[in-house]
Protein backbone atom coordinates (compact mmCIF):
# COMPACT_ATOMS: atom_id res chain seq x y z
CA UNK A 1 0.00 0.00 0.00
CA UNK A 2 1.12 3.27 -1.04
CA UNK A 3 2.14 6.08 1.58
CA UNK A 4 -0.57 8.14 -0.15
CA UNK A 5 -3.43 6.06 0.58
CA UNK A 6 -2.58 5.46 4.10
CA UNK A 7 -5.42 6.80 6.27
CA UNK A 8 -4.74 10.38 6.91
CA UNK A 9 -5.24 12.48 10.51
CA UNK A 10 -6.85 15.94 10.80
CA UNK A 11 -5.24 18.29 8.71
CA UNK A 12 -2.76 20.07 10.90
CA UNK A 13 0.17 22.84 10.29
CA UNK A 14 1.19 22.58 13.78
CA UNK A 15 2.05 19.00 13.44
CA UNK A 16 5.69 18.41 11.80
CA UNK A 17 4.00 15.83 9.90
CA UNK A 18 1.18 13.29 9.27
CA UNK A 19 3.21 10.66 10.83
CA UNK A 20 4.12 9.85 14.00
CA UNK A 21 7.85 11.47 14.10
CA UNK A 22 8.65 10.13 17.49
CA UNK A 23 9.19 6.49 16.11
CA UNK A 24 11.57 5.53 13.67
CA UNK A 25 9.17 3.97 11.69
CA UNK A 26 6.95 6.93 11.60
CA UNK A 27 10.35 8.80 10.18
CA UNK A 28 10.58 6.22 8.31
CA UNK A 29 7.74 7.10 5.84
CA UNK A 30 8.05 10.38 6.48
CA UNK A 31 11.22 10.81 4.43
CA UNK A 32 9.70 8.27 1.92
CA UNK A 33 6.73 10.35 1.30
CA UNK A 34 8.66 13.53 1.32
CA UNK A 35 11.70 12.35 -0.83
CA UNK A 36 9.05 11.40 -3.45
CA UNK A 37 10.74 11.85 -6.92
CA UNK A 38 7.09 12.33 -8.20
CA UNK A 39 7.09 15.36 -6.92
CA UNK A 40 9.79 16.70 -9.20
CA UNK A 41 7.08 16.80 -11.97
CA UNK A 42 5.39 19.68 -10.19
CA UNK A 43 5.95 23.03 -11.97
CA UNK A 44 6.91 26.07 -9.81
CA UNK A 45 3.58 27.18 -10.39
CA UNK A 46 1.93 24.42 -8.92
CA UNK A 47 4.28 24.57 -5.81
CA UNK A 48 3.46 27.99 -5.30
CA UNK A 49 -0.26 27.21 -5.27
CA UNK A 50 0.74 24.24 -2.96
CA UNK A 51 1.94 27.59 -0.78
CA UNK A 52 -0.72 29.27 -0.95
CA UNK A 53 -3.05 27.04 0.22
CA UNK A 54 -0.80 26.65 3.63
CA UNK A 55 -1.18 30.16 3.96
CA UNK A 56 -4.64 30.32 3.64
CA UNK A 57 -5.14 27.24 5.94
CA UNK A 58 -3.12 28.78 8.45
CA UNK A 59 -5.21 32.56 8.40
CA UNK A 60 -8.20 30.59 8.18
CA UNK A 61 -9.38 31.35 4.87
CA UNK A 62 -8.92 28.13 3.22
CA UNK A 63 -11.99 27.31 0.76
CA UNK A 64 -14.42 24.85 2.96
CA UNK A 65 -14.63 22.40 -0.69
CA UNK A 66 -10.87 21.85 -0.33
CA UNK A 67 -10.36 18.00 1.15
CA UNK A 68 -7.80 16.81 3.91
CA UNK A 69 -6.33 14.91 1.73
CA UNK A 70 -5.60 17.84 -1.02
CA UNK A 71 -4.08 19.73 2.29
CA UNK A 72 -1.73 16.93 3.11
CA UNK A 73 -0.62 16.80 -0.69
CA UNK A 74 -0.19 20.26 -0.54
CA UNK A 75 1.55 20.41 2.30
CA UNK A 76 3.62 17.01 0.99
CA UNK A 77 4.61 18.88 -1.92
CA UNK A 78 6.01 22.04 -0.24
CA UNK A 79 8.29 19.85 2.58
CA UNK A 80 10.18 18.04 -0.76
CA UNK A 81 10.04 21.56 -2.58
CA UNK A 82 10.23 24.69 -0.19
CA UNK A 83 13.45 25.06 2.54
CA UNK A 84 11.66 24.54 5.90
CA UNK A 85 13.80 27.67 7.45
CA UNK A 86 12.69 30.40 4.27
CA UNK A 87 10.61 28.80 2.79
CA UNK A 88 11.97 29.36 -0.73
CA UNK A 89 12.03 27.19 -3.17
CA UNK A 90 14.75 25.04 -3.58
CA UNK A 91 16.23 23.78 -7.17
CA UNK A 92 14.86 20.83 -8.13
CA UNK A 93 18.28 18.79 -9.00
CA UNK A 94 19.57 19.85 -5.20
CA UNK A 95 16.25 18.71 -3.72
CA UNK A 96 16.53 15.37 -1.22
CA UNK A 97 14.00 13.86 -3.87
CA UNK A 98 15.90 14.18 -7.06
CA UNK A 99 18.95 12.63 -4.54
CA UNK A 100 17.82 9.07 -5.67
CA UNK A 101 17.82 9.52 -9.45
CA UNK A 102 20.70 11.83 -9.47
CA UNK A 103 22.98 9.50 -7.75
CA UNK A 104 22.08 6.65 -9.77
CA UNK A 105 24.88 7.49 -12.67
CA UNK A 106 26.95 9.17 -9.69
CA UNK A 107 27.22 5.86 -8.29
CA UNK A 108 27.80 4.03 -11.32
CA UNK A 109 30.94 5.93 -11.83
CA UNK A 110 32.01 5.50 -8.29
CA UNK A 111 31.86 1.74 -8.55
CA UNK A 112 33.48 1.14 -11.65
CA UNK A 113 36.18 -0.96 -11.58
CA UNK A 114 39.41 0.98 -12.56
CA UNK A 115 42.35 1.90 -10.73
CA UNK A 116 42.71 4.85 -13.45
CA UNK A 117 43.52 8.35 -11.26
CA UNK A 118 42.42 10.65 -13.71
CA UNK A 119 38.55 8.84 -13.90
CA UNK A 120 38.61 8.55 -10.02
CA UNK A 121 39.17 11.94 -9.62
CA UNK A 122 36.17 12.75 -11.93
CA UNK A 123 33.76 10.57 -10.76
CA UNK A 124 34.96 12.00 -6.74
CA UNK A 125 34.81 15.45 -8.13
CA UNK A 126 31.49 15.66 -9.76
CA UNK A 127 30.00 13.51 -6.69
CA UNK A 128 31.37 16.02 -4.11
CA UNK A 129 30.10 18.93 -6.19
CA UNK A 130 26.74 17.37 -6.35
CA UNK A 131 27.23 17.19 -2.52
CA UNK A 132 28.39 20.45 -1.62
CA UNK A 133 25.18 22.21 -3.67
CA UNK A 134 22.80 19.67 -1.59
CA UNK A 135 24.43 20.37 1.38
CA UNK A 136 24.04 24.14 0.96
CA UNK A 137 20.78 23.98 -0.53
CA UNK A 138 19.31 22.04 2.54
CA UNK A 139 21.67 23.71 5.55
CA UNK A 140 20.41 25.74 8.12
CA UNK A 141 19.74 29.27 6.99
CA UNK A 142 19.95 30.93 10.18
CA UNK A 143 23.95 30.33 9.60
CA UNK A 144 25.13 32.37 6.56
CA UNK A 145 28.15 31.98 3.95
CA UNK A 146 30.11 34.87 2.44
CA UNK A 147 31.12 33.33 -1.24
CA UNK A 148 34.40 33.38 -0.57
CA UNK A 149 34.19 31.02 2.49
CA UNK A 150 31.44 28.42 0.29
CA UNK A 151 34.27 28.32 -2.74
CA UNK A 152 37.28 27.46 0.46
CA UNK A 153 34.63 25.15 1.68
CA UNK A 154 34.24 23.67 -1.59
CA UNK A 155 37.99 23.12 -2.42
CA UNK A 156 38.63 21.41 0.56
CA UNK A 157 35.70 19.31 -0.13
CA UNK A 158 36.40 18.09 -3.35
CA UNK A 159 40.23 17.79 -2.72
CA UNK A 160 39.71 15.78 0.29
CA UNK A 161 37.42 13.40 -1.99
CA UNK A 162 39.64 12.97 -4.34
CA UNK A 163 43.02 12.28 -1.96
CA UNK A 164 40.95 9.76 0.11
CA UNK A 165 39.68 7.87 -3.24
CA UNK A 166 43.06 7.71 -4.48
CA UNK A 167 45.05 6.93 -1.33
CA UNK A 168 42.29 4.21 -0.14
CA UNK A 169 42.61 2.48 -3.27
CA UNK A 170 46.18 2.48 -3.33
CA UNK A 171 45.89 0.85 -0.11
CA UNK A 172 43.53 -1.85 -1.31
CA UNK A 173 45.68 -3.00 -4.47
CA UNK A 174 49.02 -3.15 -1.38
CA UNK A 175 46.55 -5.71 0.42
CA UNK A 176 45.44 -7.29 -2.56
CA UNK A 177 49.19 -7.33 -3.62
CA UNK A 178 50.33 -8.89 -0.45
CA UNK A 179 47.51 -11.72 -0.10
CA UNK A 180 48.86 -13.32 -2.87
CA UNK A 181 46.71 -15.17 -5.80
CA UNK A 182 43.82 -14.85 -7.48
CA UNK A 183 40.92 -13.11 -5.32
CA UNK A 184 37.53 -14.51 -5.20
CA UNK A 185 34.86 -12.71 -6.85
CA UNK A 186 32.78 -12.25 -3.78
CA UNK A 187 36.58 -10.87 -2.15
CA UNK A 188 36.95 -8.39 -5.48
CA UNK A 189 32.76 -7.26 -5.36
CA UNK A 190 33.93 -6.48 -1.29
CA UNK A 191 37.15 -4.41 -2.32
CA UNK A 192 34.40 -2.53 -4.95
CA UNK A 193 32.21 -1.92 -2.34
CA UNK A 194 34.76 -0.72 0.64
CA UNK A 195 37.13 0.87 -1.32
CA UNK A 196 34.59 3.65 -2.76
CA UNK A 197 32.26 3.53 0.93
CA UNK A 198 35.30 5.04 2.75
CA UNK A 199 36.29 7.27 0.28
CA UNK A 200 32.59 8.66 0.26
CA UNK A 201 31.90 8.74 3.62
CA UNK A 202 34.91 10.17 4.90
CA UNK A 203 34.91 13.08 2.18
CA UNK A 204 31.32 13.18 2.62
CA UNK A 205 31.72 13.94 6.50
CA UNK A 206 34.07 16.67 5.35
CA UNK A 207 32.21 17.69 2.70
CA UNK A 208 29.63 18.66 5.53
CA UNK A 209 31.34 20.39 7.53
CA UNK A 210 33.40 22.74 5.21
CA UNK A 211 30.10 24.16 3.84
CA UNK A 212 28.33 23.98 7.07
CA UNK A 213 31.18 25.46 8.98
CA UNK A 214 29.19 28.27 10.66
CA UNK A 215 27.04 26.15 12.55
CA UNK A 216 30.26 24.50 14.12
CA UNK A 217 31.61 27.98 15.55
CA UNK A 218 28.55 29.77 15.19
CA UNK A 219 25.88 27.82 15.72
CA UNK A 220 22.38 27.51 14.90
CA UNK A 221 18.88 29.20 15.91
CA UNK A 222 17.16 27.60 18.50
CA UNK A 223 13.36 27.99 19.11
CA UNK A 224 10.91 27.28 22.28
CA UNK A 225 7.87 24.80 21.32
CA UNK A 226 5.55 27.42 20.46
CA UNK A 227 8.34 28.53 17.58
CA UNK A 228 9.74 31.60 19.67
CA UNK A 229 13.34 32.63 18.62
CA UNK A 230 15.39 32.32 21.64
CA UNK A 231 18.95 32.74 20.04
CA UNK A 232 21.74 30.35 18.66
CA UNK A 233 23.43 27.80 20.29
CA UNK A 234 26.69 26.82 19.40
CA UNK A 235 25.98 23.12 21.31
CA UNK A 236 23.02 22.73 19.49
CA UNK A 237 24.56 23.22 16.09
CA UNK A 238 27.38 20.79 16.50
CA UNK A 239 24.63 18.73 17.69
CA UNK A 240 23.12 18.59 13.96
CA UNK A 241 26.47 18.52 12.31
CA UNK A 242 27.37 15.11 15.03
CA UNK A 243 23.96 13.46 13.87
CA UNK A 244 24.22 14.41 9.95
CA UNK A 245 27.77 12.89 9.56
CA UNK A 246 26.05 9.74 11.55
CA UNK A 247 23.43 10.08 8.52
CA UNK A 248 25.89 10.33 5.70
CA UNK A 249 27.65 6.98 6.71
CA UNK A 250 24.36 5.60 6.88
CA UNK A 251 23.11 6.36 3.81
CA UNK A 252 26.75 5.46 2.11
CA UNK A 253 26.08 1.87 3.05
CA UNK A 254 23.09 1.21 0.51
CA UNK A 255 25.20 3.53 -2.34
CA UNK A 256 27.74 0.86 -1.91
CA UNK A 257 26.01 -2.41 -1.85
CA UNK A 258 25.54 -2.77 -5.94
CA UNK A 259 29.08 -4.72 -6.28
CA UNK A 260 27.91 -7.35 -3.40
CA UNK A 261 24.67 -8.03 -4.85
CA UNK A 262 26.20 -8.20 -8.21
CA UNK A 263 28.42 -10.99 -7.61
CA UNK A 264 25.47 -13.04 -6.82
CA UNK A 265 23.49 -11.93 -9.86
CA UNK A 266 26.48 -12.57 -11.70
CA UNK A 267 26.06 -16.04 -11.40
CA UNK A 268 22.92 -15.91 -13.78
CA UNK A 269 24.84 -17.20 -16.84
CA UNK A 270 22.40 -15.31 -19.27
CA UNK A 271 23.19 -11.92 -17.12
CA UNK A 272 27.05 -12.73 -17.05
CA UNK A 273 27.44 -13.33 -20.61
CA UNK A 274 25.24 -10.38 -22.01
CA UNK A 275 27.56 -6.87 -21.52
CA UNK A 276 24.69 -4.72 -21.88
CA UNK A 277 22.14 -6.83 -19.49
CA UNK A 278 24.67 -6.61 -17.19
CA UNK A 279 24.85 -3.23 -17.09
CA UNK A 280 20.92 -2.31 -17.46
CA UNK A 281 20.73 -4.81 -14.06
CA UNK A 282 23.44 -2.97 -12.21
CA UNK A 283 21.36 0.28 -12.76
CA UNK A 284 18.34 -1.50 -11.62
CA UNK A 285 20.67 -2.85 -8.43
CA UNK A 286 21.75 0.79 -7.75
CA UNK A 287 18.88 2.11 -8.31
CA UNK A 288 16.93 0.17 -5.81
CA UNK A 289 19.45 0.24 -3.44
CA UNK A 290 19.61 4.43 -3.34
CA UNK A 291 15.57 4.87 -3.80
CA UNK A 292 15.11 2.64 -0.70
CA UNK A 293 18.25 2.93 1.51
CA UNK A 294 18.66 6.65 1.63
CA UNK A 295 15.28 7.44 3.37
CA UNK A 296 15.55 5.09 6.36
CA UNK A 297 18.76 6.54 6.45
CA UNK A 298 17.71 10.13 6.72
CA UNK A 299 15.20 8.94 9.35
CA UNK A 300 17.34 8.20 11.96
CA UNK A 301 16.94 11.60 13.92
CA UNK A 302 13.86 14.07 13.20
CA UNK A 303 14.74 16.72 10.59
CA UNK A 304 13.66 19.27 13.34
CA UNK A 305 15.48 18.26 16.50
CA UNK A 306 15.29 19.10 19.76
CA UNK A 307 17.35 19.49 23.17
CA UNK A 308 16.77 19.80 27.05
CA UNK A 309 18.00 23.49 27.61
CA UNK A 310 19.79 21.78 30.55
CA UNK A 311 22.39 19.89 27.23
CA UNK A 312 23.31 23.26 26.08
CA UNK A 313 24.60 27.19 27.24
CA UNK A 314 23.87 27.94 30.67
CA UNK A 315 22.29 31.36 29.54
CA UNK A 316 19.21 28.91 28.04
CA UNK A 317 18.12 27.64 31.38
CA UNK A 318 16.08 29.82 32.83
CA UNK A 319 14.08 30.97 29.98
CA UNK A 320 10.45 31.26 30.41
CA UNK A 321 8.31 31.37 26.76
CA UNK A 322 5.30 33.90 25.85
CA UNK A 323 2.91 31.73 28.46
CA UNK A 324 5.14 32.12 31.57
CA UNK A 325 5.89 28.69 31.96
CA UNK A 326 9.90 27.07 32.01
CA UNK A 327 11.29 26.23 28.90
CA UNK A 328 12.75 22.83 29.42
CA UNK A 329 13.14 21.98 25.45
CA UNK A 330 14.57 24.38 22.59
CA UNK A 331 13.94 22.60 18.89
CA UNK A 332 16.14 23.77 15.64
CA UNK A 333 16.44 22.67 12.33
CA UNK A 334 19.22 19.61 12.19
CA UNK A 335 19.39 20.28 8.28
CA UNK A 336 19.42 17.10 6.25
Amino acid sequence: MSLDKESMPPFSLAAPSRFDLSTYLGRVKHFYNTTDPSTLLYSKSKIMEAKALMESFKHGTVDPSVTNTQLWKARKLCDSALHPDTGELIFPLFRFSAFAPANIPIAAMLLYPTANPYFIITAQFINQTYNVCVNYANRNASSNMSTSTLLTAYGAAVTSSCGLALGFGKISRMLAARAGGSPSPLMVAAQRAVVPYLAVVGAGIVNLLCIRQTEFSEGVTVYSEGGEDLGKSVVAGRDALKKCSIVRALWCIPICCPPLIMSLVDKVKVIRQNPRLRFIAELVVIGASVGFGVPPALAAYPQRDSLPVTAIESRFHNLIDESGKPIDRVYFNKGL
